[in-house]
């Protein structure tokens, strides 16, 4: 990172001083296992959806999991009665997701 691009300690500190709102788009179990006050939780992915993704890695490797995790995160694997991804209410991961060429 360039060094006028780069944050120090005191961008950070006036971050939470300010109360600047902040977002966090992990996964709820691992923003359950610990956030900074006040972040509000808009996970890219759901906790099934994420355990997918790393079962594929661990069974068909990194550009696999990639590859999920982008369809995921489109909505392309979990689209529904013809909306648009984008708007696709996510659910659970099919069984097959995670198993075989491409992890679904």
């Amino acid at each position: 990172m360039a060094a006028s691009t780069a944050l120090n300690r005191d961008d950070y500190r006036a971050i939470f001083l300010n109360d600047v709102p902040m977002m966090d788009v992990r996964a709820p179990v691992e923003f359950a296992k610990g956030a900074f006050p006040g972040v509000v939780n808009l996970p890219l992915m759901n906790d099934a959806e994420r355990q997918a993704v790393g079962t594929c890695y661990k069974q068909q490797g990194q550009q696999a999991a990639i590859e999920l995790g982008h369809r995921l995160v489109a909505g392309g694997a979990t689209r529904r009665g013809g909306r648009p991804a984008a708007r696709a209410r996510r659910t659970a991961p099919s069984p097959s997701w995670g198993q075989g060429p491409g992890c679904g």
